[in-house]
């Protein structure tokens, strides 16, 4: 790094603790809200960072993007339907909450931007779309599922984004705002999997798509609010953390840690083991177990 920019970086560090010295040395949180985005600006060019409030301004989806977007998530709701076997209406009903259900349940909890989805007719006319195509040529659609594999991680961190946002742009502080942004980039999924009676995909052993939109929108939340970086930038590099950990996972087969089960050890009360979850008693049943019982009746019967 540049002598120049190190000097006016530390600079900038000491006038701003010498700034908070009147808050007391205990109030940590104030230093560094003030001492983080001190530095980053003395540090970034002064196009990168901006000074103006957070709800000043709203990042918007591109409206071409946001129908490819719904018109897929659709589709994939049609087909989750077809692979159920259900009639035309779980197809519509499926495609509708699959594509843009995340986005209602945002509004519907902000509760005073409208409702997105039927705001813009489009939007609803493309699930709409989506539906019959699947109700169609389901089965193509499945054989394209790698190649839009792209496409779901671009949307998902780019809908992590947007929900974020516009829980900042309403005045909730940091972790709602990260919260909408994981509901409004998978919410859609998981109603659908509600509606089919399953446990939500993003709750069950997979490759980290809720994890992916938590640290992209908790990225965002992070630079618009801490470090003061100007939203455009702050989305190209939530979005591009958001992508690269989705395939990387999806590449790798990277999932989130399971429960692991610990129990005193026999005779050495300050000893954990693990057990065997055959072993224990007290756990339920998981659902291979269910199923594995299930089949096992049916035969004796």
């Amino acid at each position: 790094m540049d002598a120049s920019i190190v000097a006016t970086a530390s600079v900038a560090a000491s006038s701003a603790i010498s700034a908070t010295a009147s808050v007391g040395a205990t109030d940590l949180a104030s230093i560094i809200s003030t001492v983080v985005p001190s530095i980053i600006a003395s540090a970034l060019p002064s196009i990168a960072t901006t000074t103006a409030p957070v709800a000043e301004t709203i990042v918007k989806v591109p409206l071409l993007y946001e129908l490819t977007a719904a018109f897929f998530g659709g589709l994939s709701g049609a087909t989750h339907a077809d692979e159920r076997r259900m009639d035309i209406s779980g197809i519509v009903v499926l495609a509708i909450v699959n594509a843009l259900g995340g986005g209602i349940l945002r509004d519907v909890l902000l509760q005073n931007h409208g409702i997105a989805a039927f705001l813009n007719w489009r939007l609803l006319a493309v699930a709409l779309a989506a539906a019959l195509f699947g109700f169609f040529f389901s089965s193509n659609y499945r054989k394209l599922k790698r190649p839009f594999l792209y496409l779901d991680a671009l949307s998902l961190g780019l809908f992590a984004v947007v929900g974020a946002d516009k829980a900042l742009s309403a005045g909730l502080n940091v972790i709602p705002a990260v919260l909408l942004g994981v509901v409004t980039s998978v919410g859609g999924g998981m109603i659908r999997d509600v509606l089919c009676s399953e446990t939500p995909q993003i709750m069950r052993p997979g490759t980290l798509s809720a994890s992916a939109a938590v640290l992209g929108s908790s990225l965002y939340v992070f630079l618009v609010t801490w470090a003061n970086i100007v939203k455009p930038l702050a989305l190209v590099a939530s979005v591009l953390v958001t992508l690269t950990i989705r395939l990387i996972a999806v590449k790798r087969g990277w999932q989130a840690p399971m429960p692991v089960h610990l129990t005193m050890a026999p005779g050495r009360p300050w000893k954990f083991v693990r057990q065997n979850r055959e072993a224990e008693s007290g756990l339920p049943p998981t659902l291979a177990e269910m199923d594995e019982t299930d089949v096992t009746e049916d035969t004796d019967s």
